[in-house]
């Protein structure tokens, strides 16, 4: 081979190589997750960059997040960044930030959980906590949904779940939950508006049950569900769910929740 033809298919090679790369990064796809810090939120964000995605992993407090940002340092593909939910003008400054990147999957988990509570118990209300639970648990997943909404139409089939109980509208069957169910009751509801709009405009949305999931190492009972077993399914679900199904409730195991 002389020395044009060696130099041609050098070239060759090069170019191939670039454009692989080219294509592999446009292939990439991008889920962004929010409360990615710890418990379900995180489970996400392992599983999801073992299956090669990227990562936008957010929460409240990303300095006192140790675990999400070590995991961060060995997983390129991660990027941890603030988010606080009852922040309105924080959502909107990280979605400007992200305003050019398609977003394939944006997962609304971040809630405030925690029951029984006596002023959660009719009765005995504590009216200071409702606006908290509101703005964290129903406001902040609507704000953040339409904050991302161009990036979720930017992708050929973007999603958007945001996690509920699977009980909301009939109620959880013990006292001292009623802030919580009440406003995942509300998420059930507005989203089926934000599912109206996404057959519009080609985006996918969803709402889905975790189930009662052991988180924090600790072991699942007889009636808990192993945290990768959770996450697992619900990421086959949102794979397999079409824009056709926009509105309608599942389960982590597929099955769907009627009302």
């Amino acid at each position: 081979m002389n020395r044009i033809a060696l130099l041609f298919a050098l070239l060759c090679i090069n170019l191939c190589i670039s454009t692989s790369l080219v294509y592999a990064e446009a292939a990439q796809q991008t889920v962004l997750i929010t409360g990615a810090n710890r418990g379900i939120g995180f489970e996400f964000v392992k599983q999801y960059s073992d299956l090669g995605y990227r990562v936008i992993a957010t929460c409240r407090n990303p300095a006192m997040a140790d675990e999400l940002n070590t995991f961060a340092e060995s997983h390129r593909g991660v990027i941890v960044e603030h988010l606080d939910l009852v922040d309105l003008e924080g959502i909107d400054a990280l979605a400007d930030k992200y305003a050019d990147q398609p977003i394939d999957v944006l997962v609304n988990n971040a809630a405030l959980m925690r029951g029984p509570d006596k002023g959660q118990t009719f009765g005995t209300m504590d009216y200071e906590w409702f606006d908290q639970w509101f703005h964290t648990n129903t406001r902040g997943p609507l704000k953040v949904s339409e904050a991302f909404w161009p990036n979720l139409v930017a992708s050929e089939n973007g999603i958007v779940a945001s996690l509920t109980t699977g009980q909301g509208r009939y109620g959880i069957p013990v006292l001292g939950f009623a802030y919580y169910k009440s406003s995942k009751a509300a998420i059930d509801n507005l989203f089926l508006d934000v599912a109206r709009k996404g057959k519009k405009d080609g985006v996918r949305v969803i709402t889905i049950s975790p189930g009662r999931v052991a988180t924090s190492g600790e072991p699942a009972g007889p009636r808990m569900i192993p945290i990768q077993d959770s996450i697992a399914g619900m990421i086959r679900v949102f794979a397999r769910f079409t824009l056709e199904q926009n509105g309608r409730s599942f389960r982590h195991d597929g099955s769907e929740v009627t009302f």
